[in-house]
């Protein structure tokens, strides 16, 4: 007779963590107040697992199987293969993909031809990502599950081992996030001036050999056409290790023949991106060498990763007020919006010299009038978008409502439509593009809900935009959204519902990475936000503004306001 038994698998991992920082963020939990709170950060966590008990049943191998990929990922996969016969141990990739799991799957042993040495055990469970060989990390659905099927047999000694598996991990997100480090890769853009992050997930215990790995491979797809490549082709680590240590500087990259016929200049640049993804959030020295020679690199690279500068505005009646803390005070190049029905702004540069733009009611978008000059009419068009201005000087909108095109538009009204398929039949609800003008993230719904992408900029002559790359999806939680703005280098906020929520809450959204809340405001209705200053404005139906910055609770900063803006 055939026997399931079924069983909640708690795998045997024993962690162990100790505090070591204090950390400030963005909050996700907690009331809405004033004041100041500072957040402890754990320090270096162990992940054990047991090898296999002899006389162990298969569901007890494949429950200890999985708490050892657990250990394997912190240290090595020395344990979890014992769980393996040899011939399976010697041909398992345990890094060709990671299922991370929302929790411990539910085993289901099938054990009707034990007899004949053979059981079949499946562990069924949700995942929330799936990390690729490449260290890049697809969000889940919600609800999506997976189906792991182990088949064991007997090995001479009459233990049970596993002989059949897929290649790859399969660990709760409790573990990957004990055991995996987020790594921000850099690329430069194509005119050389920034450096672009592009996040990928490494094991803690190798996580610099393969940033440095992953860096000269080049960028995600989704990323590709957007930045520059300065690595020739062939080039690799002579030596599969770089460590990364405290206080000893400088970082020692042996790479291989190849790279000596970059120009200084590119040389430059290599170890500009190298000492970013080594160094993140702040670089550190790299030296590369080939054979044991040190290359110079020539002048170094000033190419840096993208900021916003901390110069929010917000309006008040018809007047555009520069937010500086708690204080406004009136932006003198901006005279009064009389006879406008501002509904969004944007700008770009420092705020009380800047150019701004103004979508007027729904249908138009127009120059801000100064003392000297009235407003200028840049765009129409139906339920044009909010725009968003780039770091050169061009305005993006179009019509919410999409026949698979964004429309671009210089300061003098010179417009350009760029091509969309993706959004096709789509309705857009918000675009931004990023500081440093290589990525634009979109939010969009059909009538089966709403979608977060986020995809690459290509640009030609003149920097003009000429496409978007195939987009990557984030975010996949949100069942839907208003608005998104970029808060940290690959970090969005969006302000939208998940399921559950019963009024509009900021999501933090990776771009590469797992979603989660901030902390709620009733009655949120606009977000602001800039990259590197580490905090979001977030504006109530009541015209009241609060700030979440280097404080972990929300602020109120002003109070008869609207439309808070960041630069871009």
């Amino acid at each position: 007779m055939n026997r399931l038994r079924r069983g909640l698998a708690a795998l045997a991992a024993a962690v162990v963590v100790a505090p070591l920082a204090a950390c400030a963020s963005i909050p996700t939990s907690g009331p809405v107040m004033e004041g100041e709170a500072v957040v402890s950060q754990p320090g270096p966590v162990f992940v054990r697992a047991d090898a296999p008990r002899e006389d162990a049943p298969p569901d007890q191998i494949v429950r200890g199987f999985l708490a050892a990929q657990a250990q394997g990922a912190s240290s090595s996969f020395d344990v979890a293969t014992q769980f393996l016969t040899p011939a399976t141990a010697s041909t398992w990739s345990p890094l060709a993909q990671v299922a991370v799991l929302e929790a411990e799957p539910e085993l289901e042993v099938d054990d009707s031809a034990a007899e004949q040495g053979v059981v079949t055990v499946r562990a069924t469970a949700d995942v929330v990502g799936v990390v690729d060989e490449r260290g890049v990390y697809t969000e889940q659905v919600p609800g999506t599950t997976t189906e792991l099927v182990y088949g064991l047999v007997r090995d001479g000694e009459g233990q049970w081992r596993i002989e059949t598996t897929d290649d790859g991990l399969a660990i709760s997100a409790t573990n990957f996030d004990l055991t995996y480090r987020a790594t921000n890769l850099y690329f430069p853009t194509t005119d050389r001036r920034y450096l672009v992050p592009d996040q990928r997930w490494f094991p803690k215990r190798n996580w610099p050999t393969l940033a440095v790995r992953e860096t000269l491979a080049g960028p995600a797809p989704w990323l590709s056409g957007s930045v520059a490549t300065v690595a020739p082709e062939g080039t690799a680590l002579s030596i599969d290790s770089v460590t990364v240590e405290s206080g000893v500087l400088p970082i020692e990259v042996r790479l291989t023949a190849p790279v000596s016929e970059t120009s200084p200049e590119d040389r430059g640049l290599l170890v500009a991106q190298l000492e970013a993804s080594l160094g993140d959030p702040s670089p550190r020295a790299v030296q590369i060498s080939v054979n044991g020679v040190q290359l110079a690199p020539g002048e170094p690279a000033t190419a840096r990763a993208a900021t916003t500068a901390n110069d929010p505005v917000v309006l008040s009646g018809d007047q555009v007020l520069a937010l500086v803390g708690r204080e406004t005070e009136p932006v003198e190049a901006v005279a009064p919006l009389t006879g406008l029905q501002p509904t969004a702004l944007a700008f770009t540069g420092p705020s009380a010299d800047a150019t701004y733009v103004v979508r007027d009611g729904s249908g138009r978008l127009v120059t801000a009038p100064t003392a000297d000059t009235g407003p200028a009419t840049l765009l129409t068009g139906e339920n044009l978008l909010a725009p968003s201005v780039d770091r050169f000087g061009l305005v993006w909108s179009g019509p919410q409502v999409q026949d698979g095109s964004l429309q671009v538009t210089d300061l003098e009204g010179t417009v350009t439509d760029v091509a969309v398929p993706w959004l096709d039949d789509r309705t857009v609800m918000s675009v931004r593009v990023s500081p440093d003008g290589a990525r634009i993230a979109v939010v969009s719904a059909t009538a089966s809900g709403t979608q977060v992408h986020v995809a690459g900029i290509v640009r030609g002559e003149g920097d003009r935009p000429t496409e978007l790359s195939a987009p990557v999806r984030v975010g996949q939680p949100l069942v839907a959204a208003t608005q998104v703005a970029w808060v940290d280098r690959a970090l969005l906020g969006v302000l939208g519902r998940s399921a559950g929520d019963a009024a509009p809450v900021v999501h933090l959204v990776p771009v590469g990475g797992p979603t989660r809340k901030a902390s709620p405001l009733e009655d949120a209705v606009s977000l602001a936000a800039g990259t590197g200053i580490g905090s979001m404005l977030v504006g109530t139906s009541d015209g009241s503004l609060y700030s979440a910055g280097s404080s972990s609770l929300w602020t109120r900063v002003a109070t008869e306001v609207r439309l808070p803006t960041y630069p871009g």
